[in-house]
């Protein structure tokens, strides 16, 4: 069956380089080339109403110092909305900038105080450094909710791809562990199950951007080949019980190997009496909302948006 996409978005998808993620080092030189001259085309998302602060936080126990971002409105007068980013990146690459657009249009329309997080990146940290160093990230801003006008039972957790997987497992840290209280999260386009069995997983070996085989040598890279005992905090689709969680919001991508899971995670979710919002694009790619301006992606930003804005608005 031919594949039907968004022509805008095929367009830019096309022009994105295959990568094999076997090769490591290469695989981050030739993606971060192209976002560079991506962003050189379409220029860097700023807001003169935002302020734009890095600083380093304490890490898990341990471990090395976390830089994180902060997104601050400057016309902020009292504690509201926060929303805590975990870029995407296959667990290998990434960065503060890789998700920047999302952390801004959040401040910028949601009127949150976004924190991007530069969690450590595997092979040379496998899991649970990643996931650990995120959950950390929340656990920092949660006790620094006063200096930073954050109302704390109105914290919020998301990110795309591998930053959909470290949402949902920090949201599974957060419950198992007693803290802190996440309001919200939200899971674009996220990679659960280190299985790879769906029916969008198997043929998805000529999709753009990403495909099955390049799926099976990230989860080798963050949690290695021997898949006897998979933790829920490296593949959250592992879990038995996903009761008790907090709301959330997924977003998966027609022409994407992760849709099926992200939407069977979705509905294993509701089975546990967890409220979720399910949204899926057709004729759209892998991280297609900020890959290409396009009127479905504009859509997508924005439904995501509103979709924060309600559950900040039910959580106060």
């Amino acid at each position: 069956m031919k594949r039907v996409y968004d022509p805008t978005i095929e367009k830019v998808a096309q022009a994105f380089p295959r990568v094999d993620v076997t090769d490591v080092l290469g695989a981050r030189k030739v993606v971060a080339e192209f976002c560079e001259a991506l962003q050189k085309s379409t220029g860097r998302p700023r807001h003169d109403q935002i302020e734009e602060v890095e600083k380093t936080i304490p890490g898990p126990k341990g471990a090395p110092p976390l830089p994180i971002r902060l997104y601050v409105p400057k016309d902020r007068t009292e504690a509201g909305p926060a929303f805590v980013n975990f870029h995407g990146g296959a667990f290998i690459m990434g960065d503060l900038e890789s998700e920047h657009p999302r952390c801004l249009a959040m401040t910028a329309d949601g009127g949150a105080v976004s924190v991007g997080v530069d969690y450590r990146l595997a092979p040379e940290h496998p899991f649970p450094a990643g996931v650990e160093d995120c959950y950390a990230a929340l656990r920092w801003v949660a006790a620094n909710a006063e200096e930073l006008q954050v109302d704390p039972n109105r914290i919020a957790i998301g990110g795309g791809s591998a930053g959909g997987n470290l949402s949902a497992a920090v949201a599974l840290m957060a419950r198992d562990r007693g803290g802190p209280k996440i309001a919200y999260q939200m899971l674009f386009y996220p990679v659960v199950d280190d299985r790879s069995e769906t029916d969008s997983m198997k043929p998805g070996t000529d999709l753009y951007i990403w495909d099955y085989w390049n799926n099976l040598r990230m989860w080798d890279h963050y949690i290695g080949r021997d898949r006897d005992e998979v933790s829920p905090y490296a593949a959250p689709a592992r879990a038995d019980n996903l009761s008790g969680l907090p709301p959330a919001y997924v977003m998966t991508c027609e022409h994407d190997p992760l849709r099926d899971e992200g939407i069977l995670y979705a509905m294993r979710l509701m089975a546990a009496g967890v409220p979720v919002e399910l949204h899926h694009y057709p004729g759209t790619v892998h991280g297609f909302d900020f890959l290409a301006q396009s009127d479905i992606s504009t859509l997508a930003i924005r439904e995501g948006v509103e979709a924060f804005k309600r559950a900040m608005g039910r959580a106060s």
